[in-house]
């Protein structure tokens, strides 16, 4: 089915001119065209329609004057109007042709490896879409803001328009993970319990620094008075009742964790899991879990490590489900992050480590 103008604009969800002064977001500012975000956003990378700023949350903003004044272009407006998902769009040379934004996504990538800067890109035809990559240095950098002044004037309203992404889910994950690893910033965090359910209880807890691997805290923990460790959690982590009956309470180590943690991001392999299990084991005892309780302190490995290899996949970490060993092992995967994966080399360099 063919999307007409006028079914589009007469949908609830159409804003009218009498809009904020801050103006619409994209979404908005397509439904106000009557225009679906790919031909928005040919407009945008053609220079026709600018954003006056941004939102606070990073939101590009669309004068509601901008998008009257564009509405008075010469185009074939029917035409992109009517066009399915499907099909090419009939805007899609509107700012120039494809092989044009192509040679320029080159230029830029080749400038960066001609500064010592580990850079690729790649094509997705479905979404007529570039990304554009780059490998932390030893500082950090280039940082987005850098690489934005190397662009040509094309590719900023590309980006502008999303038909060019710097820092996709590979590269964001490495520079996040070279963030994490910098000194005083994040520590990883691993507890063993008697199960994985809501009654279950917190029996062993470790935490590293990030930055060294140092040991901020190994304990075992007593689950709590007539509460036994299952055999089913013995076979897996080998913890047993004898090994915990002389261990401390929960209620007492928790608050050498948090004081051990500091104020540094919490880093587990499947935070949520960890999250829960001492949130949990906490309020069972009346305990205040401090900022274990919040979801802002936490970063999931698991999730980063997928974006990482490009997958939805929930994959296992591999460690041997030891507090210490698993927090250890979740912090050689934070350090392997930072590396380019082996899927977006060439494959003529597969075996060998990217240079920084």
């Amino acid at each position: 089915m063919q999307p007409q103008q006028m079914d589009i604009q007469a949908a609830a969800s159409v804003p009218s001119r009498a809009g904020t002064e801050a103006g619409f977001g994209p979404e908005q500012a397509a439904r106000y065209l009557g225009l679906h975000r790919r031909e928005f956003a040919y407009l945008v990378e053609a220079g026709l329609l600018a954003p006056v700023g941004r939102s606070s949350t990073g939101t590009l903003r669309f004068a509601v004057s901008a998008l009257d004044g564009v509405a008075a272009e010469p185009l074939d407006w029917a035409a992109a109007r009517s066009a399915e998902a499907r099909c090419p769009s009939p805007w899609r040379e509107l700012a120039g042709s494809a092989s044009g934004r192509a040679r320029l996504v080159d230029g830029v990538t080749s400038a960066l490896r001609a500064a010592g800067v580990d850079a690729w890109a790649r094509y997705s035809a479905a979404a007529d879409r570039w990304t554009l990559d780059w490998a932390p240095s030893r500082g950090g950098g280039p940082g987005r803001e850098g690489v934005v002044e190397l662009l040509p004037l094309r590719l900023v309203r590309a980006v502008d328009a999303q038909r060019l992404v710097l820092l996709g889910p590979v590269g964001q994950t490495m520079h996040w993970a070279h963030a994490m690893l910098q000194p005083g910033v994040a520590c990883v965090l691993d507890v063993e319990t008697t199960g994985l359910g809501p009654a279950d209880r917190v029996i062993e807890v470790a935490a590293v620094d990030a930055h060294d691997g140092s040991v901020l805290i190994d304990t075992l923990v007593h689950p709590g008075p007539d509460i036994t460790i299952p055999a089913g959690a013995t076979r897996v982590n080998g913890i047993t009742n004898s090994m915990v009956a002389g261990a401390r309470p929960w209620s007492a180590v928790l608050p050498e964790v948090l004081a051990a943690v500091g104020g540094r991001t919490l880093l587990a392999y499947n935070s949520d899991f960890d999250r829960r299990m001492a949130v949990g084991h906490a309020r069972a005892l009346g305990v205040d879990p401090g900022r274990l309780h919040s979801v802002q302190a936490w970063q999931c490995l698991m999730k980063r490590r997928s974006m990482w290899l490009g997958t939805t996949a929930r994959l296992r970490l591999g460690g041997r489900h030891r507090a210490l060993g698993d927090a250890v092992a979740a912090r050689d995967l934070l350090l392997s992050l930072r590396e380019r994966p082996a899927h977006t080399l060439p494959a003529s360099q597969h075996d060998r480590k990217p240079t920084e």
